[in-house]
């Protein structure tokens, strides 16, 4: 296997040694600024209950777990490695009963309806197999009111990288927008950006 394909394959679902000691610092190094920019960008609701998918070492998690606003914050992850670092790493949080941290396919994780007061995902969405029907979930699980934002690299971007295509689906800001209007009935569509180092960051905002 070429290691653009082993890596591409890491990226997705992290596994072994390799996923738990060095993807999760390729993670916590290359989410750091999208992390930065979803934070800023996400508006919060006091005790807001707020749910991250594809939540890898739980660092966007700690930082949420440590606003005033929220009241709990969950994750999940099918990735044991990365559900193990996250859990270590929010360990006196989840003692607290601030965070909880789940391991399975977001997809098929049993969410009530109508629960979250914010959903966020970083640098996952390229993976998600059926996207819209994965939108159209995350409209289900928000309160009305509630908002979205996916963090992501643009594609012009993700292009110039070397990745196994077979793996990643790219989008630009405009595909992006498509998809929050597209698969519900997200309002007030937005998307933020920030310089980056390297790339720029975006986070697409919708609200339900």
């Amino acid at each position: 296997m070429r290691f653009v394909d082993f890596f591409s394959r890491q990226a997705r679902k992290p596994r072994g040694l390799f996923g738990r000691f060095f993807m999760s610092k390729v993670f916590d190094k290359g989410n750091a600024e999208l992390n930065a920019l979803t934070l800023a960008t996400l508006p919060l609701r006091d005790n807001a209950r707020v749910l991250e998918i594809g939540s890898g070492t739980g660092a966007l998690i700690e930082q949420l777990a440590g606003r005033p606003a929220v009241g709990l914050v969950e994750g999940v992850d099918f990735s044991k490695p990365m559900t193990a670092i996250a859990r270590k790493r929010n360990r006196e949080a989840i003692k607290m009963g601030r965070v909880r941290i789940h391991l399975g396919d977001f997809d098929a994780t049993p969410f009530e309806p109508d629960a979250f007061d914010a959903i966020a995902s970083v640098n996952t969405v390229y993976f998600w197999s059926k996207p819209a029907e994965t939108m159209a979930r995350i409209y289900e699980l928000l309160r009305p009111g509630g908002a979205a934002i996916i963090g992501f690299h643009e594609k012009s971007d993700m292009e110039r990288m070397p990745l196994d295509r077979d793996i990643f689906r790219y989008y630009s800001v405009e595909d992006m927008a498509a998809l929050f209007a597209d698969s519900a009935n997200f309002r007030n569509i937005r998307t933020a950006s920030e310089e980056g180092t390297g790339k720029t960051c975006y986070c697409a905002l919708g609200f339900k």
